[in-house]
């Protein structure tokens, strides 16, 4: 086998396409190195041109931001230096953080009470505001009624018509009438005249008014149902012509109906400045009652007119007219109907078991 003979040739590697390759690269990252450094320049200088100059007022809150931050730098360099707490330290820190936990919730309770207080601090204010308006409401009202007061005349009245009466009782066969002296007028209450046209129609319509035979000692009794003899008389004619309003009632725990008789408090009867007139309803009232010898006038007189009772009962002692009086102030006049029992509609309250406070007899009217 033949040897291979060795090569011993001197020839070199060609580079020249490897340098080639290199200068153009190198050539190009010059390029864009120029490029780029190019642009950086040029928003460098747009970015300056951009910048607006700083006002005095943000140098100097810049100033202060400066100085805050060179403080902390100096505060945390402090802490840097600072040795580290010892587990002590550290222990009561724990406890002192718990203490404050616990206030915290202590504190939080008691904010709690106090939006409950501060909700009750307005409703008493509230409350407080209401009360002042009704005060001043009232104050208002006390002055106006002095006004009037200063305004209105005094009435003088003769006081020889005032004297200590002799009083006597009234006799049995008296027939009494009533007047009522309320708001500074006279009404005349006859009670005869309704009384005796409800019996009268009563008796006519007895049969149509359902009832209960009652046996008792001497003669058997009836008691009667109320609600059909009220619808009967509801409206009822009782011929009154003085501006009074009659009217048939039944109490729920009567067993006997009642005639009630209300005057007109503001148009009827007669005015104190008309009781001077002799031609007024009063003075003929008087005039044909006294002609009665049985007749008494008795006077129920409300306590704020008592000087119209006065010129009232000059009047009546002119007309030579038997009269009492009492301090009472009523606004309607009851007739109790004695011959017509009824059922009760439901039964009185039961007395108390104690007799109350001893109070002084109920003295019977009388005449003076």
């Amino acid at each position: 086998m033949a040897r291979r003979r060795k090569s011993n040739s001197n020839e070199g590697v060609n580079l020249d396409s490897l340098m080639d390759a290199l200068t153009n690269v190198v050539a190009v990252l010059i390029l864009v190195l120029i490029l780029v450094q190019a642009d950086v320049s040029q928003k460098v200088v747009q970015f300056l041109e951009d910048l607006q100059p700083a006002t005095s007022e943000q140098v100097i809150a810049s100033e202060k931001k400066t100085q805050e931050l060179e403080k902390q730098v100096v505060k945390f360099e402090k802490l840097l230096t600072k040795e580290a707490p010892t587990p002590e330290a550290v222990e009561a820190e724990i406890r002192q953080l718990a203490l404050l936990e616990k206030n915290l919730k202590e504190n939080e309770d008691l904010l709690v009470d106090l939006d409950e207080l501060k909700k009750l601090e307005e409703k008493a204010r509230i409350d407080r505001d209401r009360e002042a308006e009704t005060s001043k409401k009232v104050q208002d009202e006390i002055a106006r009624l002095e006004a009037l007061l200063d305004e209105t005349p005094v009435l003088e009245v003769d006081p020889t018509v005032v004297s200590i009466p002799t009083s006597r009782a009234i006799p049995r066969n008296a027939e009494i009438y009533h007047a009522l002296v309320i708001n500074d007028r006279v009404h005349f209450i006859d009670p005869f005249t309704p009384l005796k046209l409800f019996e009268e129609e009563f008796k006519k319509n007895r049969r149509d008014f359902p009832n209960e035979r009652i046996k008792r000692p001497g003669a058997d009794g009836y008691i009667f149902q109320s609600g059909p003899i009220l619808e009967h008389f509801k409206d009822f004619d009782f011929q009154n012509s003085r501006k009074q309003k009659v009217v048939l009632v039944a109490y729920p725990t009567a067993t006997r109906m009642h005639i009630v008789v209300t005057p007109d408090h503001k148009l009827g009867g007669t005015s104190l400045a008309d009781l001077a007139d002799s031609n007024t309803p009063f003075a003929s009232i008087l005039k044909k009652v006294s002609r009665n010898s049985r007749a008494v006038l008795y006077f129920h007189v409300h306590p704020n007119s008592f000087n119209t009772y006065l010129q009232a009962r000059r009047l009546t002692d002119k007309a030579d007219l038997a009269a009492g009086w009492e301090v009472k102030p009523m606004g309607s006049y009851t007739i109790r109907i004695d011959e017509v029992e009824i059922k009760r509609q439901q039964e009185p309250p039961a007395l108390p078991p104690k007799p109350g406070p001893d109070r002084p007899p109920v003295l019977p009217p009388k005449i003076d």
